[in-house]
This record gives structure tokens, C-alpha cells and sequence, in this order.
């Protein structure tokens, strides 16, 4: 139940409840927000501006590698090896963190409410 918005992001919630989960496995997303009922991508194309946030994530996860192998003076061979390998394990991480960046900026810019509940039916009384 995080309100916080950086916490819902560490937990990758829903941007407009902040409650629901965002995927449902490592690689796959849920649709629509279970707890609100918003639907995620809002258009053809939606995460395509997830990209970006790809991109820095990845620089701010591989740059302090790759820093200190140059510094270490690795060679080329390694050096490709140790950086495709750091890639590859955190890109689950980037791909699920760069979403859910993308869809909390894109609420802060363009904020959309939780899609309204149906309120339950009373149960109808059978005739007397």
C-alpha cells in the first residue's frame, strides 16, 4: 500500500493507485492495474519512450564497471566478456524498472484518474 511514489516505483506499483503490480512474471506485464482496473499502455507504441530510461539506467549500471576494468587495465577480450555478462544479467532489472519509470513520468506529466468501480449490485429478494 505505498502512497510514496518512489516507493511504488522501487516496488514497481501502478502509477495512478500506486498499489497494483505491474507484472505478473519477470518479462510479462499485467494489462490493466489489478487494484485500480487503469490500463497501462495507453497507446500503440506506449513503451517506446521506456527506452530512454533503458539507456540510463544501463549507463549508470555499467559505467562504474567499465571505469574501473579500463583503470585495471583489463584486456579488450575481458573486458567485452565481463560488460556483456554484467548486461546480461541485470537486463531483466532495466526492462522492468525502465516501465515503470516511464509510466510514473508519463503520469506526472499527463495524469490520468483510476478507472471508476462499478459499485456491487444488492442481491435482488425473490417476490413474496
Amino acid at each position: 500500500m505505498p502512497r510514496n511514489r518512489l516507493l511504488a516505483i522501487l516496488l514497481l506499483r501502478c502509477p495512478v493507485c500506486r498499489e497494483g503490480a505491474t507484472f505478473r512474471s519477470w518479462l510479462r506485464m499485467y494489462p490493466d492495474c489489478p487494484v485500480c482496473g487503469v490500463h497501462f499502455e495507453r497507446e500503440t507504441g506506449y513503451f517506446l519512450n521506456a527506452m530512454f530510461f533503458a539507456y540510463a539506467l544501463g549507463f549508470v549500471i555499467l559505467a562504474p564497471t567499465a571505469l574501473y576494468l579500463y583503470l585495471r587495465g583489463v584486456s579488450t577480450g575481458w573486458f567485452a566478456a565481463i560488460i556483456s555478462a554484467e548486461t546480461l544479467l541485470f537486463w531483466p532489472l532495466v526492462f522492468r524498472y525502465s516501465r515503470v519509470l516511464w509510466m510514473h513520468a508519463d503520469q506526472l506529466m499527463d495524469p490520468r484518474p483510476p478507472m471508476p468501480v462499478e459499485a456491487p449490485r444488492p442481491p435482488e429478494t425473490p417476490p413474496t
